[in-house]
């Protein structure tokens, strides 16, 4: 009842989420996918549901279902160091699943076209296409950037704090207002998105997809 603000982060520096293992799609039985595509969903639809100030905290890459519930949060920040100060590569966001054999589910679709534009979405998405944080900046997939973890967080305090001061209860139902069309939306596609992301999983061409897409990040790794 108290709670004003919700915070999405990860516990390990410099890496937001790079969302599923891959392999766990790998000759996946009906009842498999279906406890894990539903679990899935039910946590995206919860933290976009919430009535409270929402933001996703990116330190690091955040790629498929990790940039999927950073989707669901109403705010985005991210932290994008100057290149001198960059000791990895930089970080990426974005939908990769095309990428690696899998189709955008529609609900999905859906939100990364109000985030960015349709024309985003059209030349974005059938790619799987990951973007440094400046270009998400600028399509608007992330709300603001900064030098640092420490002044993100800061940031996201004072952001979280300042939206507290408003009464609660007319915040909450004006979040619950405006976010009620697009999970309208979600709870309609529900049942017909479960059958088409599990007909679309279990195919072969897109087994094989997989596949290779394993191999091929298999070959990415150094050798000990």
């Amino acid at each position: 009842k108290d709670v004003r603000g919700l915070v999405l982060r990860s516990d390990v520096d410099g890496f937001f989420s790079s969302g599923f293992d891959l392999s766990v799609f790998q000759d996946i039985t009906h009842a498999e996918f279906m406890r894990l595509w539903t679990a899935s969903k039910a946590i995206f639809r919860r933290i976009h549901a919430l009535p409270v100030p929402s933001v996703a905290a990116i330190d690091g890459h955040a790629l498929g279902l990790g940039f999927v519930f950073a989707m669901a949060c109403q705010l985005r920040y991210m932290v994008h160091p100057e290149p001198h100060e960059c000791k990895k590569k930089p970080p990426l966001v974005g939908l990769n699943e095309v990428a690696v054999g899998l189709p955008v589910p529609e609900w999905l679709a859906l939100r990364f076209r109000h985030l960015t534009t349709p024309r985003i979405a059209e030349d974005l998405l059938p790619t799987g296409a990951m973007l440094p944080a400046d270009r998400a900046l600028e399509v608007g997939l992330v709300d603001r950037l900064f030098p640092s973890s420490a002044a993100m967080h800061a940031a996201i305090l004072a952001d979280l704090s300042r939206r507290a001061m408003v009464p609660h209860e007319a915040q909450k139902q004006t979040i619950g207002l405006l976010r009620s069309e697009y999970l309208a939306r979600f709870d309609a596609c529900n049942e017909r998105d479960n059958d088409f992301f599990w007909s679309a999983v279990s195919s072969p061409a897109t087994q094989a997809a997989i596949t290779s897409a394993l191999a091929r990040l298999k070959a990415k790794k150094p050798s000990r």
